[in-house]
């Protein structure tokens, strides 16, 4: 192999490493991101059902606005959680 041969081949190495190294780091970031998405949804969920049983208990002295409170929150948690999984997922 000549030394044209060589620096063909180094070059190639070097992008198929670089590649290599921005796979594994997306897929970090991809793993994080769902991490934390799988997490909120669970809060979100938990939050809906407290606020559901809420308004089922029919405490009409209690407006259930600290439940629709944390629901909005965990929502807002969800949606930003949803949003980096579909930045650093395929």
């Amino acid at each position: 192999m000549g030394k044209m041969g060589y620096a063909i081949a180094a070059v190639a190495l070097t992008v198929i490493s670089a590649s290599a190294l921005a796979q594994y780091g997306r897929g970090s970031d991809c793993g994080d991101a769902r991490g934390r998405a799988e997490y909120s949804a669970s809060d979100l969920s938990e939050s809906a059902r407290r606020l559901q049983r809420c308004a089922e208990y029919r405490d009409f002295s209690d407006d259930c606005s600290t439940e629709f409170r944390r629901v909005r929150s965990y929502h807002s948690d969800y949606e930003s959680a949803v949003s980096e999984v579909m930045l650093y997922c395929d």
